[in-house]
């Protein structure tokens, strides 16, 4: 099979751009990777890398050989799924990277549950507001707010959600009554969701047309719990998502403004979304936790194929 892993290590290498980037991929230095490389390379008789750019590029032959060799990859993996799936329950480490809201609120009360059904599979649950590169950070499950156009994944609904304005009974109180969207544009402390520098703005649906506001606030942060713990306080009013506040509604510490508009931070499209690479033959760790998660939160509209169509 040591073959086989140094085909992978150049498979990898090509697609990540650079030895470094492999080597944090596979767990590996840049200097066994450039070493596995070329063993290949002289074994083949050919060079395979063009190493002269920063970016690694793939040489003719090395076009011809990646196309191959991907091939074989993946019928490999059918291979050796096909295996695991004769077991009668899944097993293995499940690496999951998720937002961190979602991760502590909905996946982390479940996380109980699904390994009392599957007790041979480990979860590594990893939590940021960052996006991650599932083949780069080698994860198998990616967790987030808002479906993601990219063909070269596949997105997978798990629950529904909306972004609801909440404040706390004591700022309504004190504050101008909000009444319409343009409310929001005067005497109102928005607590606002923003990572680095990347500019703030709340939108909402007319009819059919999408109306931008101008708010203001004194409070920024890249985490909706610091969000809703500001609004609690009375600081001012913040938009966060539905499950995220339900409880604080119910229980009178926050009241819903505006229940007739549909207001976002970013796109209207706020369900929750698990995303996962697109093979022929899904890892049945990876179909299991996504049906999991969708049969719990709600979006049990059909299973995750065991297999995918090209």
């Amino acid at each position: 099979m040591k073959a086989l892993d140094t085909v992978r290590i150049f498979v990898i290498t090509l697609q990540t751009g650079s030895l470094s980037a492999a080597g944090r991929s596979l767990g590996l230095s840049p200097a066994t990777i450039s070493r596995r490389i070329s063993a290949l390379e002289e074994e083949l008789g050919v060079q395979l890398l063009d190493r002269t750019s920063r970016k690694l590029t793939a040489t003719d032959a090395g076009v011809i050989f990646h196309q191959r060799a991907e091939a074989i990859l993946e019928d490999m993996a059918q291979a050796e799924n096909a295996a695991r799936h004769a077991k009668a329950a899944p097993e293995g480490r499940l690496r999951v990277h998720s937002r961190t809201l979602v991760g502590i609120l909905l996946i982390a009360p479940l996380l109980h549950r699904f390994s009392a059904r599957y007790p041979e599979l480990t979860i590594d649950l990893q939590l940021s507001e960052e996006p991650v590169n599932l083949v780069e950070q080698n994860y198998d499950v990616d967790l987030r707010i808002g479906k993601l156009e990219d063909s070269s994944y596949v997105m997978r609904k798990l629950g529904p959600g909306e972004r609801v304005l909440v404040g706390s009974p004591d700022y309504i109180r004190t504050h101008p009554p909000v009444t319409v969207p343009e409310d929001l544009e005067q005497n109102h402390n928005c607590l606002t969701y923003r990572k680095a520098q990347e500019p703030t703005f709340w939108r909402y649906l007319h009819g059919d047309r999408v109306r931008e506001l101008k708010i203001k606030g004194t409070v920024h942060a890249n985490n909706g719990e610091v969000l809703r713990r500001a609004a609690l306080s009375g600081l001012g009013l913040a938009l966060l998502a539905d499950w995220s506040v339900k409880e604080d509604i119910q229980a009178g510490r926050l009241v819903r403004l505006l229940p007739g508009y549909r207001l976002t931070n970013s796109t209207f499209d706020n369900g929750v979304y698990a995303l996962f690479r697109h093979t022929r033959m899904l890892p049945q760790k990876v179909r299991v936790f996504v049906d999991f998660l969708a049969e719990a939160l709600g979006e049990d509209d059909a299973s995750v194929p065991t297999a995918l169509p090209d």
